[in-house]
C-alpha cells in the first residue's frame, strides 16, 4: 500500500490473487484482504486460477495503473510447503514475526 501511496480500505486499490484451487495458496489472498481492507465485496479483491508455480498477488492503483506483484520467497515455500493444518495456529504466528523480505519478494508484474 506504501509503495502504491494508497491507504487501508481504499476503494483505488485492486488486488488479483493468482492461485491454484488448494488453500496453501488461495489463503495467501486473505491475508492480502486482512491487511489492505480490499475484498471480494468491494468488487476490488478477486482469484485468478493459476498454477502453484505462478502464484503471485497483484496490487494496482486503478487510478495511476501503477501496480506491485509479490510472490511468496522460496525460503518461505520450502519452510512452510505440506504443513498439517493443525499447526496452522502456531505457524500463522511464528510468520506474522518473520521479516517481510523473508516472506515476499517484489517480481515483474505479470
Amino acid at each position: 500500500l506504501a509503495k502504491l501511496g494508497l491507504e487501508r480500505g481504499s476503494f483505488d486499490l485492486q488486488i488479483v490473487h493468482r492461485t491454484p484451487k488448494e488453500v496453501r495458496y488461495s489463503c495467501i489472498a486473505d491475508g492480502a484482504a486482512a491487511h489492505s481492507g480490499a475484498s471480494v465485496g468491494k468488487l476490488n479483491l478477486s482469484l485468478v486460477e493459476a498454477s502453484a508455480d505462478d502464484v503471485v498477488t497483484i496490487y494496482r492503483d486503478k487510478k495511476t495503473g501503477k501496480s506491485i506483484a509479490l510472490r511468496p520467497t522460496a525460503f518461505f515455500r520450502e519452510r512452510y510447503a505440506d504443513t498439517p493444518r493443525e499447526k496452522a495456529r502456531e505457524l500463522g504466528r511464528e510468520v506474522l514475526g518473520l521479516p517481510a523480505e523473508q516472506v515476499f519478494e517484489e517480481v515483474p508484474t505479470p
